[in-house]
């Protein structure tokens, strides 16, 4: 094995994005519970009010699982391009230096949004967030594009091309996902799943690549 160091921590990626992917799962279920309790707070009717009721618990359950999940896919991720920058310092430690900026936004982010009067400053943390979400996926898949180069592996190359171009979208779209309710928070939950699900394919072909 040529780079052992970065197949443990495409390991780690890999759990954290099954994490991301559950995650995404549940954001989908909150979703359609948030529609089903606009629904019933519209109808008016008690039977309709309970419901309405039972899905803001719903919802208030399965997002702190959204937490949660969240928390456990960024220390992964952490540790794995920690673990990978060791065999390709350039692309990953750039990741790695980025995966810590959008914890910290993240945190900053969650602190703003909840204190009146300061919306645009949380809208400036949310703009590097996204930034530097992007930057973080543009950086692992470039990281492991030099490694699959190495390796004459330009079939990974080409696929991570692919593979940026479709998390970009797909973090656009998470975006567009915050800020609508409804139907189009289901649709952009669902495109967001299939990203996370396509760069998880992608990223367990890194690793078999790596085994050899």
């Amino acid at each position: 094995m040529k780079f052992p160091n970065a197949y443990e921590g495409i390991k780690k990626l890999i759990l954290a994005e099954a994490f991301q992917i559950i995650s995404a799962g549940l954001t989908i279920i909150i979703a359609i519970l948030g529609v089903s309790a606009l629904t019933g707070a519209v109808a008016g009717s008690d039977a309709a009010a309970a419901g309405a009721i039972a899905s803001g618990i719903g919802m208030v359950l399965l997002s702190i699982g959204v937490l949660v999940l969240g928390i456990l896919a960024v220390i992964f991720q952490l540790i794995g391009l920690k673990k990978a920058s060791n065999d390709e310092p350039q692309y990953f430690k750039s990741a790695f230096i980025l995966a810590i900026i959008v914890l910290v936004a993240s945190v900053l982010y969650g602190f703003l949004a909840s204190i009146p009067g300061l919306a645009t400053f949380g809208g400036v943390i949310g703009a590097v967030l996204n930034v530097a979400t992007i930057a973080v996926f543009v950086c692992t898949i470039t990281g492991i594009s030099t490694l699959a180069r190495q390796l004459g592996r330009e079939d990974m190359v080409s696929m991570g091309n692919v593979i940026l171009i479709v998390e970009i979208i797909q973090l656009v779209l998470a975006t567009v996902a915050k800020f609508t309710n409804g139907i189009l928070a289901i649709i952009a939950a669902i495109v967001s799943l299939i990203g996370y699900i396509i760069y998880l394919v992608y990223l367990t072909k890194s690793k078999q690549m790596l085994e050899n």
